[in-house]
């Protein structure tokens, strides 16, 4: 048998050197990316999870909300509620 074995330039030599570590690279960038990304989403679930905890007490308190307010209405008649003061201007009638 004859030995067909062609011997690359350094010049190709370099070339394939140079394309794998470049392939390489982004095989790294891409690996470090999908990591990011996984704790990323991991993290919007987190937040999903506590926005929808922080809507679910907005209705709970908008309703306690409306009920105090049905309560004073219904006591004291229409009127106005002074937050600082705590006193209630009933409206004239």
């Amino acid at each position: 048998m004859e030995n067909n074995k062609i011997k690359l330039s350094e010049e190709e030599l370099a070339s394939i050197s140079e394309l794998r570590m470049a392939i390489l690279a982004n095989v790294e960038t891409l690996g470090r990316l999908n990591i990011k990304k996984h704790f990323l989403q991991k993290d919007l679930a987190e937040v999903e999870f506590e926005l929808i905890n922080a809507l679910q007490s907005s209705e709970e308190l908008d309703s306690k909300e409306r009920e105090l307010t049905n309560s004073i209405v219904e006591k004291y008649g229409e009127g106005n509620l002074d937050f600082q003061t705590g006193e209630y201007t009933p409206k004239e009638q």
